[in-house]
């Protein structure tokens, strides 16, 4: 019996992460993931489960517990999926919309939420983590803002609670851990320059298929492989 090839049909979704690391390390490939469904490997393995430790860490904490300068408020939501109505370009409904599963959700006493990503890392956490990571963050609260389905929520703040890894320990028996110091990096709200960066996105995607980018490692293999099969 001949094996049929299962085909992997266009997405009509994006996920919030791709907005971070992969639109701005190589359109060609961002493209060919949503387009045609071929993905880079992945090379990130600890991201995730690293991240559901710190959520459920902070389950049901007040505010403060994540950094003592956020309004009175309560860790409410973790760990939940959240999609979004298509995504508006000029005034008109796209084919695109939000996907994805946020880390931590508070609620502030004043009914309206703050959108936190849990991050570890071993550089110093600065600036550059928010300039990096704010198009993820703007994506999730869009979503929450936006919602396919349930109440919308009134997003008023987003940020990065990192966890930087200064060191390791062990009692020599049983146990063994990093030691890490937690900072929080507001990110703010930028629904101006997250519309202007989606739009730029679906131009791309509703397009050709863009050129590789030069810096991109992925690009640079196939094309020095191809180069090799025609020796």
């Amino acid at each position: 019996m001949e094996e049929v090839k299962k085909i992997k049909t266009p997405r009509d979704y994006i996920s919030p992460s791709d907005l971070t690391f992969l639109w701005g390390e190589c359109k060609k490939c961002f493209w060919l993931k949503y387009n045609k469904g071929i993905s880079r490997p992945g090379f990130m393995p600890l991201v995730g489960p690293m991240a559901s430790f710190q959520e459920k860490l902070y389950r049901n904490a007040p505010s403060t517990a994540i950094a003592f300068n956020l309004a009175p408020g309560v860790v409410s939501n973790w760990g939940e999926a959240v999609e979004s109505t298509p995504l508006i370009v000029n005034g008109t409904p796209s084919r695109w919309k939000i996907k994805g599963k946020y880390d931590v959700i508070v609620t502030f006493e004043d009914g309206r939420v703050g959108l936190i990503d849990c991050k570890v890392t071993t550089s110093d956490p600065g600036d550059e983590k928010v300039d990096l990571y704010w198009p993820q963050l703007e994506a999730y609260a869009f979503a929450l803002e936006n919602p396919l389905n349930g109440d919308s929520k009134i997003v008023s703040e987003t940020g990065l609670l990192m966890w930087q890894v200064s060191g390791a320990q062990t009692d020599y028996a049983h146990e063994h851990f990093f030691n890490a110091r937690q900072s929080y990096l507001t990110a703010g709200r930028n629904r101006t320059g997250f519309q202007r960066l989606i739009s730029e996105v679906i131009e791309v995607l509703d397009g050709p298929v863009p050129h590789g980018s030069s810096l991109c490692p992925m690009c640079k293999f196939v094309e020095k492989r191809n180069l090799s099969e025609e020796l």
